[in-house]
């Protein structure tokens, strides 16, 4: 085993220079950091073939991607508990991204969701906030029942409001309803009283 420097790194394709003059190496399945030029790495040649086990410095101590030799091969973190804990910023990044988990908790300031399609499928949800605006093109509701409880003022602005149901029932102290032009009532019978 003796210390090298890496020259060129291509894909898994490293050339690195020692005492002995300048070579390609392979990367040994259990060197987790990429080796990067100008990497002091620590080297085996075994029946002539020549080996990187390890990333022994960098200069300026830079950046680090972890990642196995083979590409195709997958990469697992296993231990009772794990803590990732970035300063700036964390960044997930995949065609999919799973978490399966008993409890979920997300604290944030501030959150944004950019999706094209966003489904939510759950036995039951709670939302609980001091404000909530939402902006649509369309909403769309079905629901088996739906109960609102509103405590304060409920204020509606509606271009045209079209409404079909079986019953109406409306109980209030006072209801008034005013129009511009005309209110009409088109129905077999109309009780007032």
């Amino acid at each position: 085993m003796r210390a090298a420097r890496v020259v060129s790194a291509t894909g898994e394709r490293f050339i690195i220079q020692d005492e002995t003059g300048a070579r390609e190496a392979g990367r040994a399945f259990s060197c987790l950091v990429r080796p990067q030029p100008d990497d002091e790495v620590l080297v085996v040649t075994l029946e002539r073939r020549t080996t990187i086990l390890a990333v022994l410095a960098r200069a300026g101590l830079g950046d680090a991607t972890l990642s196995l030799p083979d590409t195709a091969a997958s990469l697992a973190i296993s231990a009772p508990r794990l803590d990732l804990d970035a300063s700036a910023r964390l960044g997930l990044s995949a065609p999919e991204v799973a978490v399966t988990s008993r409890r979920f908790h997300l604290v944030t300031d501030v959150l944004t969701q950019v999706s094209r399609l966003a489904s939510v499928i759950g036995e039951a949800l709670t939302t609980v906030v001091g404000r909530q605006s939402t902006v649509a093109q369309r909403v769309e509701l079905t629901a088996q029942d739906r109960h609102a409880a509103i405590a304060g003022i409920d204020s509606e602005r509606i271009g045209t409001h079209l409404s079909q149901t079986e019953l109406t029932t409306v109980s209030a102290a006072v209801e008034t309803h005013l129009a511009r032009d005309d209110i009409r009532l088109d129905a077999k019978r109309v009780t007032i009283g």
